[in-house]
């Protein structure tokens, strides 16, 4: 069975604003990192299969960014959406876009600003998972982080009854998806066995537009309108866009389908989506804090301070973000990082 990974990368990450900005969001950012998260995504993607069944489905507006740092990417690999509508009308259009070529592919779906600290078990998950969907062809699979932590930021997935397993990991069917607690339900759900929602994704391209077709048909209907004799056109994925819902996968799809199952992994993943989680993800001092840039820090625990240009120095004051960017300075408590997107849409 042929892999075709599909790479969502319209997010704009206002939650790591000002540093992530909409003409230059998160995922084009390294973060300390040494590459940017697109970039890191591709490698990961292209140790499991050719680039040429590599897709990024992304914004208009920062497709010359991808093009950027993802130069060796086929033209056409790159699905632009001319407004973002969530994750099931991206993953619907990817979907079409495959179908057309390989009907009986394997698609998988990654989030394209995540970390991931331990490549190789990432991959044996992903093996896993295809090896699990030639015995269970009409399955919908998504990988579940195994929690270290009660996580606020974080939905949760409740797994159910193994179906299989090999090499240390196993098939659960999914119970039921939560959406993100406050901390005594997460401490609950932790109880409980549950897992962090990454969303990455496992199915085959007929089994995903017939579970479209099935729970949300209206996206389906309008989704196949984008298919003519000569293939998916501009004017298709235009009028696609302009009508249809924006729904997430999870909502639409994964909450509704009886045939769900996850795949419990730990691969040092984060998605770094806040402040505070960028701060837990990177190196630390003695003290907690994490520095970028130009930093002096006295006297000082558990910040999270980001300098792009100038100097930026603390002393005596405790679990805050501090972050430069090119026209926004941004300071607030550690635990409160989580508000940082609501803001910056106000100051759009």
């Amino acid at each position: 069975m042929a892999i075709h990974a599909v790479i969502m990368a319209g997010g704009r990450g206002e939650r790591l604003w000002p540093f992530s900005k909409p003409d230059r969001p998160k995922q084009l950012h390294a973060f300390g990192t040494g590459k940017s998260l697109i970039r890191s995504t591709y490698e990961r993607l292209a140790g499991m299969t050719d680039s040429s069944r590599i897709y990024v489905v992304t914004g208009e507006d920062i497709a010359a960014g991808i093009r950027e740092h993802l130069p060796e990417l086929p033209a056409e690999n790159i699905l632009l959406e001319p407004v973002g509508r969530n994750t099931a009308p991206c993953i619907a259009y990817a979907a079409l876009h495959i179908s057309r070529k390989d009907p009986d592919g394997v698609m998988a779906v990654f989030p394209a600003d995540h970390l991931v600290g331990k490549p190789e078990r990432f991959h044996e998950a992903i093996g896993f998972g295809i090896g699990c969907l030639a015995r269970r062809p009409g399955l919908l699979i998504t990988l579940g982080m195994v929690p270290d932590h009660p996580e606020t930021g974080y939905g949760y997935i409740a797994p159910g009854e193994a179906l299989e397993g090999a090499g240390g990991l196993e098939l659960r069917r999914v119970l039921a998806f939560r959406e993100k607690p406050d901390g005594e339900k997460a401490r609950e759900y932790i109880a409980q066995g549950c897992l962090w929602n990454a969303g990455m994704f496992i199915w085959r391209v007929g089994a995903i537009l017939e579970a479209f077709r099935k729970h949300l048909a209206v996206m389906y209907g309008q989704a196949m309108a984008m298919v003519s004799e000569g293939g998916i056109t501009p004017g298709g994925v235009n009028a696609f866009y302009a009508a249809v819902e924006p729904v997430s996968i999870d909502y639409g799809i994964m909450e509704k389908a009886s045939d769900a199952g996850v795949i419990p992994a730990e691969f040092g993943w984060d998605d770094i989506g806040s402040w505070d989680a960028l701060g837990k993800a990177l190196p630390s001092d003695e003290a907690g804090n994490t520095c970028r840039g130009e930093v002096v820090v006295e006297d000082s625990r558990g910040n999270v301070v980001w300098a792009t240009g100038k100097k930026i120095a603390l002393i005596r004051v405790n679990d805050l973000v501090v972050v430069e960017g090119e026209d926004a300075i941004l300071v607030c408590p550690r635990n409160r990082s989580q508000d940082v997107g609501r803001l910056a849409k106000k100051l759009k």
